[in-house]
């Protein structure tokens, strides 16, 4: 009902109304192309959404200019917001789904990298892979946090490489170093501390995956989109401690298996000599027996391989899913 002194006036809006109700759509229509919005779901999910948003808005801008506006300009101003703010959505959406596919695709740049620094076959200290994002928005803040975890992934183990390295463990079964270790005491001393050395890291696992959490948790990102990532890292974060306690179990087997060779040398210690770098048995079972644990230790490295390789696959996998 109108107030008594209201006057109800008929006709065309003004171009005040119209200036005002343009700028108000234009400033909508912006903040969905600039904005830190984030687009609700599917269109029937934004007509809901933003329908109260409308009435709101509308009604302020009806209650400026109802003494001099017609009726029918409340209605107008109405739909025309609405429209802009279900457009605004579209663009919101459409500028994220862009920036999630440039943070998939940096993303995957990034897991590249990180695995052809994981095979080169001299162990090094990794430089820091870069973790400014690419992307904007909440999409740049869920590239920084996977980039950040890759960087303590891969620093860790090129740690415990190095520590493998120290002691010289690619050169174990060196024909040469064999031959000048006489007792077999220098071997004995390595198998010992590598099995120390996969323990120390085995053990630092649980804690890398308490420092990716934190990482996230602290990450900047919005409350839901931070609540969304870590309901699916907690998801796949017991998967994901069980593959690496399996491969850390298949490292151990290896050690085994060397420790076998040692144990079969110093059993049958008359029995062998080094010639051209290689061990040469005099008694083909011997021979035999050396060369199962020697096939062992390759089939272990290669379902190790196999695994990463799986690992690979299903995270480029991920990110093709990320980006559509």
């Amino acid at each position: 009902m109108s107030a008594p002194n209201d006057v109800i006036k008929s006709g065309s809006p003004s171009k005040a109304w119209l200036a005002s109700c343009a700028a108000l759509c234009l400033a909508i229509l912006a903040y969905g192309v600039l904005g830190e919005k984030e687009a609700p779901g599917n269109i029937s999910y934004q007509l809901g959404y933003n329908l109260p948003l409308a009435i709101f808005i509308g009604g302020g801008l009806h209650l400026v200019f109802r003494r001099r506006e017609p009726a029918s300009a409340g209605w107008l101003g109405l739909l025309a917001i609405y429209a802009a703010l279900i457009a605004s959505s579209n663009l919101s959406a459409n500028r994220q789904r862009e920036e999630l596919k440039t943070a998939a695709a940096e993303i995957e740049r990034t897991v590249t990298t990180a695995a052809q620094v994981t095979v080169a076959s001299t162990p090094s200290v990794p430089s820091p892979l870069p973790t400014a994002p690419v992307a904007g928005g909440e999409a740049g803040k869920i590239e920084t946090v996977i980039k950040t975890m890759m960087n303590k992934t891969l620093a860790q183990r090129r740690e415990y490489e190095l520590e493998l390295e120290a002691i010289g463990w690619s050169n174990i079964l060196d024909g040469e170093r064999i031959r000048n270790d006489s007792t077999l005491a220098e071997s004995k001393t390595m198998i010992r501390q590598a099995r120390d050395i996969v323990a120390k890291y085995r053990a630092r696992t649980d804690d890398l995956y308490v420092q990716i959490r934190r990482d996230i948790e602290t990450s900047g990102m919005k409350p839901v989109s931070q609540r969304e990532m870590l309901a699916g890292f907690d998801e796949t974060a017991s998967r994901g401690k069980a593959q690496a306690s399996e491969l850390w179990s298949l490292e151990e087997q290896v050690l085994s298996q060397v420790e076998n060779v040692f144990a079969l040398l110093a059993v049958k210690r008359n029995a062998w000599q080094v010639q051209q770098n290689q061990i040469l048995f005099n008694n083909q079972g011997d021979l035999d027996l050396y060369n199962s644990y020697l096939s062992r230790i390759n089939q272990i490295v290669a379902k190790q391989q196999e695994m990463q390789n799986v690992n690979m696959r299903r995270t480029k996998e991920s990110l093709k899913q990320l980006s559509q």
